[in-house]
């Protein structure tokens, strides 16, 4: 996958992270994604899918700049430095610096139906990162569609990553799933999604995306 690439990305949350290191875990990633077995995403839904993906690019950036993903499973940020490895549990479940990464496929037509290995570009009506509370402040989103071709099947790419270190809880919407077993959200706002757009780092150099992109988070491409 091409991608066009902002070279004048860099950030610090612990660690330095610059473009080149985000296009590395991005390529390594979908190489990886690109062997995994039709079968496993089609068995499991899109929301599983794009913890896949997250927890595979997670795992690429963090040994490219040096960090450790987050020991614990309900931790926090994804991709901690390495100082990290010797922190309690609690500390890591809120650790004072690092890289919290999201992924999504983006929302859909709805009745569309579209099923694992099918390519939605045409049918995305919105790009939502969510979050279980309303204080992040600083994220990498990736989004992802079914691009890369095989014989029969299209298999999970990352189409976009982008980074805002200066989202505010006014740019994520209200808790939903407050009530029973439902699981507690927030999706991100436009306001949010602007924050983003503007802190693009790469984009798949498809038409049809870069546009999708243009639409939804405002990206001057």
């Amino acid at each position: 996958m091409s991608y066009k690439v902002n070279d004048s990305f860099a950030a610090y949350c612990g660690f330095s992270i610059c473009a080149a290191d985000v296009l590395h875990a991005a390529t390594i990633t979908n190489a990886i994604l690109g062997d995994l077995p039709a079968s496993l995403f089609r068995s499991i839904d899109f929301k599983t899918s794009s913890a896949v993906v997250g927890a595979i690019f997670c795992e690429h950036i963090a040994e490219r700049v040096g960090a450790i993903v987050n020991p614990i499973e309900k931790g926090h940020p994804d991709v901690v430095p390495p100082s990290a490895a010797t922190a309690s549990e609690e500390s890591l479940r809120n650790y004072a610096s690092g890289l919290e990464v999201k992924s999504t496929i983006g929302n859909i037509t709805q009745g569309a139906n579209l099923r694992a290995g099918v390519r939605r570009v045409e049918h995305i009506t919105g790009i939502t990162w969510q979050a279980h509370h309303r204080d992040v402040t600083s994220l990498m989103g990736i989004t992802w569609d079914f691009v890369q071709k095989s014989s029969s099947f299209e298999y999970p790419g990352i189409t976009g990553i982008f980074f805002a270190d200066g989202l505010d809880q006014t740019d994520w919407g209200e808790i939903s799933g407050t009530t029973g077993r439902n699981t507690k959200v927030s999706g991100m706002l436009t306001s949010g999604k602007a924050k983003m757009g503007t802190g693009w780092v790469i984009a798949w150099n498809e038409a049809e995306y870069l546009q999708v992109f243009r639409k939804h988070l405002k990206v001057f491409l």
